[in-house]
């Protein structure tokens, strides 16, 4: 897996899968999990989307989300990619 520290991503679109982000920032990005191939520590996001395969276990996902912090417009969803269909509730870490 590639890791990746310290960055500050905007305005992009991200695949994770294949990556361990850490210490990342990603402020209104649209973010694609499609594996669970992928892991993040200590990243912070604001305004940004996680679209996740809906063929993913929910607790997995949930867990690994829970390790970072949120703005309260950051929103996930299980869909596919296209057109969200299922929004999930982030775990209550937000930030302020």
């Amino acid at each position: 897996m590639k890791v990746i520290e310290n960055e500050h991503f905007n305005n992009e679109t991200i695949g994770f899968d294949g990556f361990h982000f850490i210490g990342c920032t990603f402020t209104n990005c649209v973010l694609l999990i499609e594996t669970l191939e992928f892991n993040f520590t200590n990243c912070s996001f604001y305004d940004s989307v996680l679209h996740v395969n809906p063929e993913l276990p929910i607790f997995e996902i949930s867990h690994r989300l829970s390790q970072s912090a949120y703005d309260r417009s950051t929103t996930c969803v299980h869909d596919d990619y296209k057109y969200p269909q299922t929004t999930l509730q982030l775990p209550n870490t937000i930030l302020n």
